[in-house]
């Protein structure tokens, strides 16, 4: 069977863009960078003003909403989004989480 120009290119460009698209392999979270994201977004006003100036006690308080990992990444999603303005990429909110669980939460 022969295969014409045109269908090569078009076989190509298929190929090219299934890989493209398929999944990678994602990168582990760096909590330090998280932790460097986090403090200067999160501490100095949000979390200060709604814990009585002790803003990591959101994390520590009994009564936190975030009982999940699936839970964290939404609350930092939602913060990003409409505390932040989207200022945080999507590999920054990862890290985010990845420093929120390893310093408070240790979900799996």
């Amino acid at each position: 069977m022969k295969i014409s120009h045109t269908s090569g290119v078009a076989l190509f460009l298929a190929a090219f863009f299934l890989a493209a698209q398929a999944p990678q392999a994602a990168e582990p979270a760096n909590p330090v960078r998280g932790q460097e994201l986090h403090d200067p977004s999160c501490l100095t006003e949000c979390h200060a003003r709604r814990a009585g100036g002790e803003a990591n006690r959101l994390y520590t308080r009994k009564n936190r909403k975030q009982d999940s990992l699936a839970k964290l990444k939404a609350q930092v999603s939602f913060c990003n989004q409409q505390v932040l303005g989207s200022e945080w990429w999507p590999e920054d909110e990862a890290d985010v989480v990845g420093y929120l669980n390893k310093a408070f939460y240790h979900f799996k």
